[in-house]
């Protein structure tokens, strides 16, 4: 533009044309400069947005790579969490199965339960049936105790009585002053029997006279024994039921002038104290 303008200026009027097109020229030129200026800022502003682009798509790439860090994570949690859900399925199973047997187990006991119950029941009722059988049962032959308790029974009425209504009612079969083999008797000092529990026939026979034994031994056995106080007294008797002689003894006590005793067979004793 600036040659143009000289060569217009020395051509002279000849020039003016050029001239015309040498400010054309610089006008193109001023403005290509502006252009050139406009398009440079672009280019540096369009590189500094570039740059942040590339920051930015750095920071994005590192954030996804987090993330993708994370969903790998999370992946694996995953993973383990499903194998311990497998675990606690099979867990669960293992405890539903066991429930099911416990719960088996439960019912058969409470079946055995009501069986035992059932069985208790029937053995309680047989025992009553037993304990009503032994309690009618009753020894053929007395036994010491309940020698003594006649004697006591009759000591007891005597204390309500007077002498001469307690030897007779002694001897009265109502007054149950006998059972099975056992007699309650009331002797003299003579030997006289002046009682005998339910067998009047018996009054006024003597010790002296009872077959198969010594009876005087016997009457000084059961004096001494009474005058000392309350006890027993042995002795071998012939057995009316069977007629063999078996060992007796009779348990004696003083009352007023008479010698109250009650004899049971030694066998039945021993049978006791078994």
């Amino acid at each position: 533009a600036l040659n143009a303008a000289v060569e217009a200026a020395r051509a002279g009027e000849q020039g003016r044309g050029f001239a015309v097109v040498a400010a054309e020229v610089r006008s193109l030129a001023q403005r290509s400069a502006a252009s050139a200026k406009e398009i440079r800022q672009l280019i540096v502003a369009s590189g500094q947005q570039v740059e942040a682009s590339v920051k930015q798509i750095r920071t994005a790439g590192s954030s996804i790579q987090q993330i993708a860090n994370g969903v790998r994570g999370v992946a694996a949690n995953m993973s383990l969490i499903s194998a311990s859900s497998a675990e606690q399925s099979t867990g669960l199973s293992e405890i539903s199965s066991a429930v099911s047997q416990l719960d088996e187990i439960t019912q058969r006991n409470a079946q055995m339960v009501e069986r035992a119950v059932a069985q208790a029941d029937q053995l309680e009722q047989r025992a009553a049936h037993l304990s009503k059988a032994v309690s009618s049962f009753m020894l053929q032959q007395g036994t010491a105790e309940e020698a003594m308790q006649l004697v006591d029974k009759a000591q007891a009425m005597r204390q309500q009585r007077g002498r001469d209504a307690f030897v007779r009612e002694i001897t009265t079969p109502a007054n149950n002053f006998f059972d099975r083999d056992m007699y309650v008797f009331a002797l003299d000092h003579t030997g006289v029997y002046r009682s005998f529990g339910g067998k009047p026939e018996k009054v006024g026979s003597r010790v002296q006279d009872i077959p198969g034994i010594d009876g005087q031994a016997l009457l000084n056995a059961i004096v001494s024994q009474a005058e000392a106080g309350p006890g027993w007294v042995e002795y071998n008797i012939g057995n009316p039921a069977n007629g063999s002689i078996q060992a007796k003894m009779s348990y004696v006590v003083k009352i007023d002038d008479l010698y109250v005793g009650c004899g049971v067979y030694k066998t039945a004793a021993a049978r006791q104290a078994a």
